[in-house]
């Protein structure tokens, strides 16, 4: 782009944007009690925008006074227990309406991806503290705007239109990460809008969104079951089938037979078969074998859920299997499933909408990202006599063992750190705390960055208690989160809560109101120490050398 080009362009953004405050918000939720009823605001961030940029952003978590279901958490990684001691949308509705009410002169417009729902769950909290939504032109970057300006995102998730225009979120369903990310997204379209000729924002906000305003979107409800997906009916033969147990004596013929109903089971997701697999009476090794030739084939095909719901009904009886009398079997076994079927099951990934296994349609952990954990614990075998040599951290051999010639030999990463997680694990239930953080301050600097780790490690760094502490725990939760790549183990659900709580420790640290507002409307904290007189500290009386 040459000279001439770029202070065209700046000229056409200046129009556009002229008199013009987007803010632009994100919330996060929790279904009200029963399921039915509206959501409740936990999270709530906003970002406000002028003349192309972004130019302030704000975040507050909220305690709705009601459970958090395991469903939302599972999705912002906010938990009951991150909300004590925070602000209930009452006091934090009076921080917000300063956002939301226009100044004189000014064309104040609100943005959010999907802004329905973000819009009907504020209405809804507004109402319940006697408070009304201000009628406001809205701005959905989910709609006609990235098509407007000739960007053709893969769907109308947030992830593909960012991903279109090539802007990162490192942290997905964090409130002031998405609305960050809206936030660059909407500046972008906009201003690409600009360099394209339109420069009357009003002709440009009817062209893609209408005459669509805050005063015509109502509260929004949460509407679905328990269950992901329903299930499909189940054959009234198959379900039949279930009634025949393999016995204890069953010969070729009749083992055949059963894997064929497990063959059945995995490609009708039957929810059953944990059960037909659990209630046979035939020696574990001889029904792992059936699993294992069924699972095969699913691999061989590409069936993602039928692959997860053979996995998730195998993962019960991996643990049943006694160490102490399979000891040779199971070190070869284990050894198996790392170097066999992990090069199987890893390009599988986990089961997608609207195709689940029994464990996802319960919105659960997909069993294809469960494995792994179970593996690595189950590769210690007796812990009492493995835990000491698998990462020794003292004298002059710290940092070696099994751990480091498994990793040598190529073992898959997610299998050491769940052997890890284990070791640690053991470590703390036998009264040894100091050594587990040692394994797990080891693990971290070797590469592991397994959420029970990380975990692990970022409580170790936050328990002086101090703002810097909290920070450095924080970056630990972002590092390993960043290694996620979509995993549904309840390991990053937890490392996401703890993260979420390291965050807001810090945040009460950092920040508090002050009562005063920005020219945009943002709160403005109060501040401990001005820039220009710092805390003076004091000379220690004595240097420890």
């Amino acid at each position: 782009m040459s000279q001439v080009d770029a202070v065209t362009d700046q000229v056409a953004i200046a129009a556009l944007w002229g008199g013009v405050r987007l803010v632009v918000i994100d919330t996060e939720t929790t279904r009200s009690p029963g399921g039915g009823g509206p959501l409740r605001v936990v999270s709530i961030a906003a970002v406000t925008c002028r003349g192309g940029t972004v130019r302030g952003k704000w975040q507050t978590l909220a305690n709705p006074q009601v459970p958090i279901d395991r469903e939302s958490r599972a999705i912002h990684g906010i938990a009951d227990e991150h909300l004590v001691g925070e602000p209930i949308f009452a006091d934090v509705a009076g921080l917000l309406m300063p956002l939301l009410t226009p100044r004189d002169g000014e064309k104040l417009v609100l943005c959010a991806h999907n802004v329905g729902f973000d819009v009907g769950v504020l209405r809804h909290e507004l109402e319940l503290v006697g408070l009304e939504m201000p009628d406001l032109p809205v701005l959905d970057t989910m709609g006609k705007l990235a098509s407007f300006v000739g960007v053709q995102p893969a769907s109308g998730k947030l992830t593909d239109l960012i991903a279109a225009l090539g802007i990162v979120n490192n942290r997905p369903h964090d409130a002031m990460a998405d609305a960050v990310a809206c936030a660059d997204a909407a500046v972008t379209l906009l201003n690409r809008a600009a360099s394209q000729g339109h420069t009357n924002f009003d002709e440009l906000l009817a062209a893609v969104s209408g005459t669509a305003s805050t005063g015509s979107i109502r509260a929004s409800r949460f509407s679905t079951g328990g269950e992901r997906a329903r299930a499909k009916s189940l054959p009234a033969e198959h379900v039949h089938g279930h009634a025949t147990v393999l016995s204890k004596r069953a010969g070729v013929k009749l083992v055949a037979a059963w894997r064929e109903q497990v063959a059945e089971c995995a490609h009708l997701r039957c929810r059953h078969l944990d059960a037909r697999v659990s209630q046979a009476e035939a020696p574990y090794l001889k029904r792992i074998e059936a699993l294992e030739a069924v699972l095969e084939q699913l691999c061989a095909d590409g069936d993602t859920a039928g692959a997860a719901t053979v996995v998730g009904a195998m993962i019960p009886l991996l643990e049943v299997i006694d160490p102490y009398q399979t000891r040779a079997y199971l070190g070869s076994y284990i050894c198996r499933w790392e170097r066999y079927w992990a090069p199987r099951l890893t390009p599988l990934g986990r089961c997608e909408e609207p195709d689940f296994c029994p464990a996802c349609r319960r919105r659960e952990a997909c069993p294809l990202d469960v494995w792994p954990d179970v593996v690595g614990r189950l590769s210690l075998g007796e812990p009492g006599s493995s835990v000491k040599g698998f990462l020794r951290t003292s004298g002059r051999v710290a940092g070696t063992g099994t751990y480091t010639n498994w990793k040598k030999a190529g073992v898959d990463e997610r299998v050491l750190g769940g052997a890890l997680l284990a070791c640690a694990d053991y470590l703390r239930t036998t009264g040894n705390p100091g050594e587990a953080a040692r394994v797990a301050r080891l693990a971290w600097e070797k590469g592991c960055r397994h959420p029970g780790i990380a975990e692990v490690l970022a409580g170790l760094i936050a328990a002086p208690g101090r703002l810097a502490d909290f920070e450095a725990a924080t970056s630990i939760c972002d590092e390993a989160l960043d290694h996620r790549a979509g995993s549904s183990s309840d390991g990053w659900l937890v490392l996401m809560s703890r993260r979420n709580q390291l965050a807001g420790r810090a945040q009460r640290l950092k920040l508090r109101p002050s009562g005063q507002y920005d020219e945009d409307g943002n709160p403005i904290p109060l501040r401990r120490h001005h820039p220009e007189t710092p805390r003076r500290t004091r000379t220690p009386r004595f240097i420890r050398q």
